[in-house]
């Protein structure tokens, strides 16, 4: 089923759409206004997305994923400036499959959501981090666990700017 998002409740939207696919896997297909395509694929995990505002008008709709670096555990992929409809497309069960963005000056982007809402994903980052932080001490052992602690902190801080 397909509905469009109204754009009076594009705020609340957005934070429930980050909530209830956190970690998903994802990819982006943009079509500009000269139909030319691009796609970023890959095993990104969605972390959320954010409205950006100039004022009170909304400016742009940024796309976040989650990365190893734990200075920056989650970082926007994608921004898409002027948006002028959103539309999500859910499965039979009622998940969020689909969600489709198009803008002012005629780009559209879809960006499909793979599998489905799973910890494991959560964890997998988590596990990047930890081993980016041992990276960083130079792989000395003897800190595992703080290692997975700090990680597990960082993941949860980023997590929470899409609350």
């Amino acid at each position: 089923m397909i509905k469009e998002v109204k754009r009076n409740t594009w705020s609340k939207f957005i934070r429930k759409f980050s909530s209830d696919n956190r970690h998903r896997v994802f990819n982006v297909n943009v079509k500009d206004k000269k139909n030319i395509q691009t796609e970023l694929s890959g095993s990104f995990s969605l972390m959320g997305l954010s409205l950006e505002k100039k004022g009170r008008l909304i400016d742009g709709i940024k796309i976040y994923a989650g990365w190893a670096d734990p200075e920056m555990v989650t970082q926007p992929i994608i921004a898409f400036r002027e948006p002028a409809k959103i539309m999500v497309e859910t499965d039979d069960h009622g998940f969020d499959a689909r969600l489709k963005v198009k803008t002012k000056d005629g780009t559209e982007a879809t960006i499909d959501l793979n599998g489905g809402v799973s910890t494991n994903q959560g964890r997998q980052l988590v596990e990047k981090v930890a081993y980016s932080l041992y990276e960083r001490r130079g792989y000395t052992n003897g800190n595992d666990l703080g290692d997975w602690l700090e990680a597990e902190h960082k993941v949860r801080e980023a997590e929470d700017m899409f609350v």
